[in-house]
């Protein structure tokens, strides 16, 4: 293990884990539950910092996009799995606007400096996608994992499992097997004051400012350890950074404050894309005789719809 700045990890830390939230807590109740102020919590990140006490990290994923608008609409899968030595990486995160316990906007970017450096494995195996177990050989020097890309709904069985295949050595990050949750599709079911919305249409979400009333986001409860609205400037944008974005718990309800959108007034975007995330997320960390964390891997997988939205 690399030892460096204890600053830099703590940097580290928020770069990984920033969005990748672990429920802790009640949420509110879905259905008929209220929103806004003290009614949209925010799920605790890791419990315990310490599984996170390593620079070694494996980052791996399977995302369903539902697109709904665009030149190409349909569903698509996303498999990626990364191995990597932060030891001499840096971050500076971008600035945050708070709207609400649940709701920010960045409005600066994210600033880097030096590389992150590939980690080698054999190999990656997928289970419980709708097209079989996927194997992703690592390839090339140094070896890595490509990134998959699959036509269709990503999830066939109730779990995904991730095993990863290595070596033991310097350089080889540690084998391990994890499984999470599948992740149920998005509904949205409200939209401000439209029931059931059309997103296809492009409907408007109250982009003003003079808007004095929070913008309602309704969808059916699922089971997300947590949900996430993003709202990106599209088309004609001047400042595409400024992404506003919620994070909350999958109680189907979440309540937008007036002032958040009213802060992606001077944004020169004609439209704005609309992002509704459902994720389960787990922190596998790998251990070494004497208990010290040797290596860590953040999993997701998430299933996201995915539209266009007009002021």
């Amino acid at each position: 293990m690399h030892h460096t700045n204890p600053g830099n990890k703590t940097r580290l830390w928020g770069f990984l884990l920033l969005g990748l939230l672990a429920v802790s807590g009640a949420a509110c109740g879905g259905g008929g539950s209220s929103c806004g102020a003290g009614n949209d919590g925010v799920p605790t990140i890791i419990d315990d910092e310490s599984e996170l006490d390593t620079f070694i990290v494996g980052r791996l994923g399977v995302g369903e996009l539902d697109q709904l608008t665009g030149p190409d609409p349909g569903h698509t899968t996303l498999v990626q799995a990364f191995f990597s030595d932060f030891s001499n990486y840096q971050v500076q995160l971008a600035d945050r606007q708070y709207f609400s316990e649940a709701c920010w906007l960045y409005t600066s970017r994210q600033v880097t400096s030096g590389e992150p450096e590939e980690m080698a494995v054999e190999r990656v195996v997928v289970q419980g996608l709708s097209g079989g177990d996927l194997v992703m050989p690592a390839e090339g020097d140094p070896l890595h994992v490509s990134p998959a890309i699959l036509d269709g709904r990503a999830f066939a069985a109730s779990e995904v499992t991730f095993s990863v295949e290595s070596q033991e050595g310097d350089g080889w990050f540690p084998a391990f097997s994890e499984s999470l949750p599948t992740p149920e599709p998005v509904v949205i079911t409200r939209l401000g004051d439209r029931d059931n919305p059309d997103m296809s249409q492009g409907p408007s979400i109250g982009i003003d400012i003079t808007r004095t009333e929070p913008l309602e986001v309704h969808w059916q409860a699922g089971n997300g350890d947590y949900f996430e609205v993003k709202i990106i400037p599209g088309a004609g944008s001047n400042t595409k950074y400024m992404k506003l974005r919620c994070v909350t718990f999958d109680d189907g309800c979440l309540s937008i404050p007036p002032e958040a959108l009213a802060a992606l007034v001077p944004d020169q975007a004609s439209n704005f894309q609309f992002k509704a995330e459902r994720h389960n997320f787990a922190l596998h960390s790998i251990r070494d005789n004497s208990g010290q964390v040797q290596a860590a891997a953040l999993l997701d997988v998430n299933s996201v719809l995915e539209a266009t939205v007009l002021r």
